[in-house]
This record gives structure tokens, C-alpha cells and sequence, in this order.
């Protein structure tokens, strides 16, 4: 399966992405082919709410040109995404919420209010960390992440939650982690 995968964590080294490398390291293994795109290296802009993407029905057709327009390509040619953010503020990292907005020129809609997506049946997974519990921000990313996936006509294949995390050894030394890694990398099969 391809696979790619979207680090939203301003940090390449921090936390989200140590959780994402241990997935990985676990799909890898299975044989899946991955990549991971840091969106902190590129240059995403904001949704302008234009609907020039609605003009094209067969390809995204997002008037700003910037990076995205290779990150499309990215998702178009994947079998599965995997969103891999730190909880802000209660809410995804900013790299993923403008990444997300920047996803809505896949649904294209009818004169009826009716409307495909491009990137229907395509598997999607969620990694989360937060220094906070489940209940200081997690479940409200998780419950924006769910109706993304269902607004795409996508198919979760579950979420990596790794709450209360203020160190390396909260990851590496928690039993937990690898049984929610391998529980979703169980998913892909």
C-alpha cells in the first residue's frame, strides 16, 4: 500500500513526529511503502474561499499556486494519508489546519447540492499527541479529524491518541504507545 504521511508539528523532532517514526518504522515492516511530507518545510497558504476549484470537476483546480499543488498529487497517487499533529490550542497545529482547508477542492459540487470527492474510498488515519489529557483538546481534534474523513467520503482507519506526553521517556517507556501503534498499523492489513 502507499502511504503518505503529513507531519503537522512545527517541531520535525518533537513528539508527534517520534510516534509517527515508530509507525512507520511498524508499516515499513509489513511492507508498505511510505512517505512523510514536514509540512513546517513548505509553503502552504490559506483557503480564500474563492471555489475556482469548483470550476474543474475532475482535479482539484486550486487557484494559489504554492506548494499544495505537489501536496494533491501527494494524496491523488496515495492509498492512505496519515495526519500526524500536536494538539494547539485546543485544535490541529496550524500547518494542519491550513492543510485541511486547503483539502475542500477535492469535493466537487452539483447544481442540486449533491457532490462527489476525489478522494473517495481513500484510507485515513490520524496520529495525535498532547501534553494535556484526552478530554484538554484531543477529543475535539479527533471529532473535527472524524468529519473530515466522513465530508471526503474517506475511510478512517483509526487515530494514534497519545495524551499527558511532557517527555521522551512518556513515549518509549509506555506500553501504551506501542499497543495503540500496533492496533492501527493492525488496520492497514
Amino acid at each position: 500500500m502507499k502511504i503518505c504521511a503529513f507531519l503537522g508539528s512545527p517541531r520535525k523532532t518533537g513528539n508527534t513526529n517520534k510516534i509517527l517514526e515508530l509507525t512507520i518504522n511498524e508499516l515499513k515492516n509489513l511492507g508498505h511503502e511510505i512517505e512523510t511530507v514536514y509540512l513546517i518545510e513548505k509553503n502552504i497558504k490559506g483557503c480564500i474561499e474563492c471555489f475556482e476549484c469548483q470550476k474543474i470537476k475532475d482535479k482539484p483546480n486550486c487557484s494559489i499556486n504554492d506548494d499544495m499543488q505537489n501536496l494533491y498529487e501527494k494524496i491523488l497517487n496515495s492509498d492512505c494519508i496519515i495526519i500526524a499533529s500536536p494538539v494547539f490550542c485546543w485544535s490541529f497545529s496550524w500547518l494542519i489546519k491550513s492543510f485541511i482547508d486547503r483539502t475542500f477542492c477535492f469535493d466537487k459540487y452539483n447544481e442540486d447540492g449533491t457532490y462527489i470527492s476525489l478522494v473517495e474510498g481513500k484510507k485515513c488515519g490520524l496520529i495525535l499527541t498532547s501534553a494535556g489529557d484526552e478530554f484538554e483538546g484531543p477529543d475535539l481534534v479527533v471529532e473535527s479529524y472524524l468529519r473530515m474523513v466522513e465530508y471526503h467520503k474517506m475511510e478512517d482507519i483509526g487515530r494514534i491518541v497519545i495524551a499527558n506526553i511532557l517527555s521522551e521517556k512518556d513515549i518509549f517507556e509506555n506500553p501504551e504507545v506501542y499497543k495503540k501503534i500496533k492496533k492501527f498499523v493492525e488496520n492497514l492489513k
